[in-house]
């Protein structure tokens, strides 16, 4: 096979991957598929997370601290790996509520104690205890996560995904425009 061959089945597998994941995010979060739907979208997922195990470009689990970069959707909060951090609207007054099947797909960004991270502004970043016992970071009032559909740092796959998952700027709110770039800070004002 060659290398232009290669590549291309590289990204038609990446690709598959990441619809594959998006359904089983989809049918896990924010959707009212039913329980035989769901199974199949992990069946799915599973075979195309299988197949992509062997790029060591997926996110990495354990700790991850937070830091800004700019994408198509604008100034958007990463992890320490680069993937996108993602706020889910169903959760409220930063009390994370993705479990399960939901969790699979959307990874919660973890630190290792209930203490902000060095580094991270306490006026935007607290840290709240899982039902597990482990450590979720919030950034405003929302609990930060991670899309396993992104296969690349800088993807933006998990943006506005069922109407309910949208990136984390660095304020601590979400991008909910996913068309819109974050305009630079500015002092000057404009009459139009």
């Amino acid at each position: 096979m060659s290398l232009s061959a290669a590549s291309r089945t590289a990204s038609t597998l990446k690709v598959a991957a990441a619809s594959a994941l998006l359904a089983l995010a989809l049918a896990a979060c924010g959707s009212d598929t039913d329980a035989e739907d769901v199974g199949a979208a992990t069946a799915v997922a599973q075979t195309a997370e299988d197949a992509a195990a062997t790029d060591d470009s997926s996110p990495s689990g354990g700790e991850a601290i937070v830091t800004t970069a700019s994408t198509d959707v604008g100034d958007i909060l990463v992890d320490a790996d680069g993937f996108t951090v993602y706020g889910f609207t169903e959760d409220s007054d930063g009390t994370p509520t993705c479990e399960d099947a939901c969790l699979d797909a959307w990874p919660a960004v973890t630190v290792e104690s209930a203490e902000v991270p060095e580094g991270l502004d306490a006026e935007v970043f607290s840290v709240v205890e899982r039902t597990d016992g482990t450590f979720q970071l919030v950034a405003g009032e929302w609990p930060l996560y991670t899309f396993t559909g992104d296969l690349e740092p800088g993807d933006t796959n998990g943006q506005g995904s069922g109407d309910v998952w949208f990136a984390a700027a660095p304020d601590g709110s979400l991008i909910q425009d996913e068309t819109a770039e974050a305009a630079p800070a500015s002092d000057a004002s404009y009459d139009y």
